[in-house]
């Protein structure tokens, strides 16, 4: 837990790998998480903690949401979401996918369009964890649609949203 911590730390300061898809703490993290589940449901919900203090990336934070919910009870997942850990670890990971969507808007290409609505996909499953979540995507996305991006990135991630169930 202390790596945690101390990962929180570094990464902070470690810009370029805040938003990136595999960081290289990666596999770390997820053996750590490995560990806390052979020890039991309190220490993932420790590890939890940690990984939402400590974990930049909203897509490994996603990754290790996933992961914990699966090593404990599948059958209880909604049951899981609703303790404080894991609420404060899929709320973490929202708002790093808020905090990643406006800054890769700020910074998008033509050439990054197809990234950008991947991105968006796995947004929308992280939001769709929570019953806010659902209309927190959808200001995004309205947010997206009156923003000063092209028509053709709009179109492609509306398409993206029409076609995609999570």
């Amino acid at each position: 837990m202390l790596a945690l911590e101390m990962l929180g730390r570094r990464a902070h300061n470690d810009h370029p790998n805040n938003f990136s898809r595999s960081p290289p703490y990666t596999e770390d993290v997820k053996w750590l998480l490995s560990l806390a589940a052979k020890l039991g449901v309190n220490y993932v919900h420790q590890f939890c903690v940690g990984a939402a203090k400590g974990v930049l990336s909203p897509f490994v934070l996603q990754e290790i949401i996933m992961e914990a919910l699966q090593r404990l009870n599948p059958a209880h997942i909604h049951n899981h979401l609703r303790t404080p850990a894991f609420h404060q670890l899929v709320q973490r990971c929202q708002q790093s996918y808020m905090q990643y969507i406006h800054h890769r808007l700020i910074h998008l290409t033509p050439a990054d369009y197809d990234d950008f609505v991947n991105a968006i996909r796995s947004a929308r499953s992280a939001f769709c964890l929570t019953p806010l979540g659902a209309m927190q995507f959808n200001d995004i996305l309205q947010n997206l649609k009156r923003g000063k991006q092209t028509k053709e990135l709009w179109q492609r991630v509306s398409l993206e949203m029409a076609t995609y169930s999570p």
